[in-house]
C-alpha cells in the first residue's frame, strides 16, 4: 500500500512540475517576443529618425524598408503585427519608457504620438455577480468557446434587452460583421487628427428601436486597459449616419479564465473627441 501511494506522489509530484515547466516556456516565449518586438522598433525609430520627442506619422513603407538592413529575421517587419498594440502592456518597452502610442490614421500610415489612447478598465464596485442562464433551445449555440459564441451566448440569453442596456427588444444585429473603413476628423487628447480610410472591425453590433448597442469582446485574464480605437472608430462611423436619432451604447466585455463576464458600459462625452470617453457602469456575470 506504501509503495502504491509513494508512486502515486511521484508521478504528482512530476506531473506539476511538468505544468510549471510548459507555463515558463510559454511566459518566455511572450518575454522573447516583446523583447524583439522592442529591438525591431529602436531599429525602426533609428532608421526614420525619430527622435521619440514629438508626434510623428510613419508609414507601412517606412517600416518595412527598416527591415532591409536588419540582421534578425526579416518577417518581424510586418506593420500589421507590430502597430497592434490593443492595451498599454501589449506596448514594447520603448514606447513604456517614453509615454509613447500608436494608431493607424490611414491605410498604411500610423500615428505615433504621446497622447493616451488607452483606457484604464477598473474591477472596483463589482459587487455580486449575476448569474445568468444559458439558452438551450438551439442545439449549435454553445460550442465553441471563442469571443463570437461568448456574445451568441450573452445575446440569446437575453441580457443586451434588459434595462441595464438597450431596455427594449433587438430589431437588427448583429450588424456590421467583417472589416470597414472610415473617415473623420477628431480630437486626441491635445492634437487634432484626421483619420481617412482607416480600417476597423466590429465584435458585434445591435439595433433596437431607440438604441445601438455597440460591442468589443475579448476573453484574456483580467486586462489592465484597452485601446479606445476599437470602440471609437465603429462609434464614429455609426454616429456619423445616426447622428442623434438613437442613442449609442459602447460596451466592452472581458471574460477571464475564472468563467467571470466583466461588462463595462461607456459614453463618449463629445463624439467628436477620441479621449472623451467615460466609464458609466460596471457589472459581473456568470453563466450557470
Amino acid at each position: 500500500m506504501l509503495n502504491i501511494l509513494f508512486c502515486i506522489y511521484i508521478i504528482g509530484k512530476l506531473y506539476f512540475q511538468k505544468l510549471k515547466n510548459n507555463n515558463n516556456i510559454f511566459c518566455n516565449a511572450i518575454k522573447n517576443n516583446m523583447s524583439e518586438k522592442n529591438n525591431v522598433w529602436m531599429h525602426i525609430f533609428e532608421q526614420v529618425k525619430y527622435d521619440l520627442l514629438e508626434d510623428k506619422i510613419i508609414s507601412a513603407t517606412d517600416i518595412k524598408n527598416a527591415g532591409k538592413n536588419w540582421n534578425g529575421k526579416s518577417n518581424q517587419f510586418e506593420p500589421r503585427l507590430l502597430c497592434k498594440q490593443d492595451s498599454e502592456e501589449d506596448r514594447p518597452e520603448v514606447f513604456k519608457q517614453n509615454n509613447l502610442c500608436i494608431i493607424s490614421i490611414k491605410n498604411g500610415d500610423y500615428l505615433l504620438t504621446k497622447n493616451n489612447i488607452y483606457f484604464p478598465l477598473s474591477y472596483h464596485g463589482e459587487g455580486e455577480i449575476r448569474l445568468l442562464r444559458k439558452n438551450n433551445n438551439s442545439l449549435i449555440l454553445n460550442i465553441g468557446n471563442s469571443e463570437s459564441s461568448l456574445l451568441d451566448n450573452l445575446r440569446y440569453s437575453g441580457i443586451f434587452e434588459t434595462e441595464d442596456y438597450l431596455n427594449e427588444p433587438i430589431l437588427f444585429g448583429p450588424l456590421l460583421s467583417g472589416r470597414h473603413r472610415c473617415s473623420f476628423n477628431t480630437t486626441i487628447g491635445t492634437k487634432e487628427v484626421s483619420v481617412d480610410g482607416s480600417q476597423y472591425e466590429t465584435d458585434a453590433c445591435y439595433e433596437s428601436e431607440n438604441k445601438v448597442l455597440l460591442i468589443e469582446c475579448k476573453a484574456k485574464n483580467k486586462m489592465e486597459s484597452f485601446n479606445i480605437r476599437q470602440l471609437y472608430y465603429p462609434y464614429k462611423a455609426i454616429y456619423d449616419k445616426v447622428v442623434d436619432k438613437k442613442q449609442i451604447i459602447p460596451l466592452f466585455i472581458n471574460k477571464n479564465k475564472d468563467d467571470t463576464i466583466h461588462v463595462w458600459k461607456f459614453q463618449f462625452m463629445n463624439p467628436n473627441v477620441f479621449t472623451s470617453l467615460q466609464q458609466i457602469d460596471y457589472k459581473v456575470y456568470k453563466f450557470v
